[in-house]
């Protein structure tokens, strides 16, 4: 018998003794015999099969591999039950935690929302009630100085409907939110003169806001200015103003207001006045441009002194006169209608070119190195001191327009619509007694349009267009108006404060659409069907001008310019 059978059997033998149940192929039973031999129903062998088909190492390791005691499976179970119940425990926790934190940033987040509607609906509120102030423009003298009075004591009484207005609790069943806001003022910034004053206001807007049913509340604040302005006012520094009976409904829908600088709200439209509100009189700019005291009236012999005349009591002869005294250069003087008045740029310097029937009279002026030559028939004088950029017209003007170098210093009409007329920053006021007729586009260098709005890259210039429609000397009617005529092209860009006094302002050339960049004061408007759109900039930009260079009103007038939002923020 094999040697490996009898050491596998004692093997077994032992483990039995030892108390250790005998592995499958290793009892005693009958019927077990070897491979290729007769069962003998006595005789107890192993079976050997196995080993002739694994090696020894992994019979014995078969053999000899205790089983496992009752209940260390269980016990495994319950180990891996407590990890996966620690695990799912944990993430139920995990899960409420986050749906809790969820929860509560959805409440903040509507919170927010609630309180922002609050905002809103307290600006609009403003608004509405600034527009309903605002419609009326025209305020009396005492009016006027009692507001003044109180606003110099530094009361803010003025915009005490603007705050309640902007004060609400109100509440929406659809979302469910609730708001409460209140409001408040303080005067930041008071510019006065003899004529009138400009106030800023600064609006401190707190809104709180809550959902319905949560005791958690949103904060917002905001933070604007307003604008006021009351008296005697610089026309320019109005958008658009125009006596009641001189404008139609149809005619406001052709003019649209439009605001040069982001986050301003403007408060108003077109305003409408019962009454006369431009001057007749330009007797203070004409003794400005004539360096005189202001008279009463301008006799011929005081109209002759001024101008460096012989001394008499005739009429001033026609022409153009440079007023000049010890001082330097004043404004430029002309008697009688003039065919051709130029703007246009030569090399950093602003001309003006008047023309009167063969004359011409060319004044030029450089800012930048304080120098400034004239050129008249008569010859050419140079000064080492600027003008006052004063045009006085005592006639029409047939035709105004933008002019390029020639081949001498005189100014040539400038074909293309993109030549500028006028250098950055300049100021000129141009006055006559009859009527104006512009006759191509009008507006500064470095002019550019972005989103459909006019882009300035430095400071922009300052143009006022007024006819007076009455006679400088006798103060006798005559026609006056500004004409916007014989434009070519889709549109014509006019970058200056237009007063149209006697006619008003029209529209009659051929095109689509007016831009006036600036301002527009007028008796009537008849824009011919064609839109008009008006491009203003705050108050503000306008504050260096000189007073004596302005038009101003005649009546006092009340305006609320703007409202501008300066902070919005959420409060924690």
């Amino acid at each position: 018998m094999n040697a490996n059978f009898f050491t596998i059997r004692r093997i077994c033998q032992n483990r039995r003794r030892r108390g250790i149940e005998p592995v499958p192929g290793c009892g005693e039973e009958t019927g077990w015999r070897k491979p290729g031999e007769n069962r003998n129903p006595g005789q107890k062998i192993c079976h050997l099969k196995i080993f002739q088909k694994n090696s020894r190492h992994a019979f014995l390791r078969d053999c000899l591999q205790p089983r496992f005691r009752p209940g260390s499976a269980f016990i495994a179970c319950l180990l891996a039950m407590s990890i996966f119940m620690t695990l799912g425990l944990g993430l139920l926790l995990n899960s409420r935690l986050f749906l809790q934190a969820q929860g509560y940033r959805k409440l903040s987040r509507l919170s927010s929302y609630a309180a922002e509607n609050g905002v809103k609906r307290s600006l609009n509120r403003i608004l509405e009630k600034a527009q309903e102030i605002s419609s009326e423009t025209e305020i009396n003298e005492e009016i006027y100085l009692a507001m003044r009075k109180s606003i110099e004591a530094g009361k803010t009484e003025v915009v005490g409907p603007l705050l309640e207005a902007g004060s609400v609790n109100e509440s929406e069943d659809f979302s469910g939110f609730s708001w409460q806001t209140g409001t408040t003022a303080v005067l930041t910034d008071l510019y006065t003169d003899e004529f009138y004053f400009q106030a800023t206001f600064g609006l401190n807007i707190k809104s709180t806001g809550r959902v319905q049913g949560f005791s958690g509340a949103g904060f917002e604040e905001v933070k604007a200015e307003l604008v006021l302005l009351a008296g005697h006012l610089p026309l320019n520094l109005v958008p658009a103003v125009v006596e009641k009976t001189g404008i139609s409904e149809k005619e406001i829908r052709k003019i649209k207001i439009k605001e040069l600088q982001p986050g301003v709200a403007p408060i108003s439209t077109i305003k409408r006045t019962s009454g006369k509100f431009i001057p007749e009189d330009a007797l203070p700019l004409l003794a400005r441009a004539l360096k005189i005291l202001r008279p009463e009236r301008i006799p011929n012999w005081l109209l002759r002194q001024a101008l460096g005349l012989e001394p008499g009591n005739d009429p001033v002869p026609e022409g153009v006169y440079l007023v000049e005294d010890s001082l330097g250069p004043g404004g430029l003087y002309v008697q009688g209608d003039l065919d051709r008045l130029f703007f246009g740029i030569d090399r950093g310097f602003q001309s003006i070119q008047l023309e009167q029937g063969e004359a011409r009279w060319l004044l030029r002026f450089n800012p930048s190195t304080v120098t400034t030559h004239f050129f008249s028939p008569e010859g050419s004088r140079e000064f080492a001191e600027l003008p006052i950029p004063l045009v006085m017209v005592n006639g029409e003007v047939s035709e105004l327009r933008t002019g390029r170098p020639g081949k001498d210093v005189f100014l040539i009409p400038a074909e293309d619509e993109s030549t500028p007329a006028f250098l950055n920053g300049v100021r000129i006021t141009v006055v006559c007694s009859g009527k104006m007729k512009i006759t191509s586009s009008l507006f500064s260098e470095g002019l550019d349009w972005k989103n459909g709005l006019p882009y300035l890259r430095s400071k922009q210039s300052e143009l006022i267009i007024w006819s007076t429609g009455n006679d400088f000397q006798t103060a006798g009617t005559v026609d006056g108006g500004i004409e916007i005529q014989e434009a070519p092209g889709k549109k014509i860009t006019i970058e200056a404060s237009l007063v149209a006094g006697g006619s008003g302002l029209t529209v009659s050339a051929e095109t689509d659409e007016v831009e006036i960049i600036g301002s527009l004061a007028a008796t009537s408007v008849n824009t011919g069907g064609r839109e008009v759109s008006i491009y203003h900039s705050p108050p503000e930009l306008f504050q260096n001008s000189a007073p004596d260079l302005q038009v101003y009103s005649e009546t006092p007038l009340f305006h609320l310019s703007h409202l501008r939002i300066l902070q919005w923020r959420s409060l924690r």
